[in-house]
């Protein structure tokens, strides 16, 4: 695979790491209430492992000399402005297991690409100790 489709990939994994439902919630602020303190820090430590994740992907893009495409946050995550965190948990779930597929695809893509495909593979890993994170906060008992 050509280095170029590389860096796209990586620019896809950097975007799905950097924008994610969850670190747009980070600013949005979910309505919250008084025993939700577990949730919102556990949800802090997934959305700084993603971002210090996006530091890593950015560093081998520019070690390519690579441009680095962020993107921008759906439009849509605009609906969750102050729905409450009960019910962003259920809707995290769900964002997360897309968000693995679309991982699992690119660790796919980047086959012979061995330093990029293992940093895929562990961002994958990540995501998915994440999601089993979320799917516990999700079932738990407002």
């Amino acid at each position: 695979m050509a280095q170029v489709d590389s860096i796209d990939l990586l620019n896809r994994l950097f975007e799905i790491e950097h924008r994610s439902l969850l670190t747009y919630l980070t600013d949005a602020c979910p309505w919250t209430h008084s025993g939700e303190e577990k949730a919102t820090t556990a949800l802090a430590h997934i959305a700084a492992d993603q971002q210090a994740m996006t530091v890593r992907i950015a560093e081998l893009i520019d070690s390519r000399g690579g441009r680095i495409d962020s993107g921008s946050f759906p439009m849509y995550f605009t609906d969750t402005n102050l729905l409450s965190l009960d019910f962003m948990l259920r809707e995290l779930v769900k964002h997360q297991k897309h968000d693995i597929a679309e991982i699992v695809r690119i660790v796919a893509m980047l086959g012979a690409d061995r330093e990029a495909r293992e940093l895929a593979e562990e961002i994958l890993g990540s995501e998915r100790a994440h999601l089993e994170v979320l799917e516990d906060l999700a079932i738990q008992p407002a």
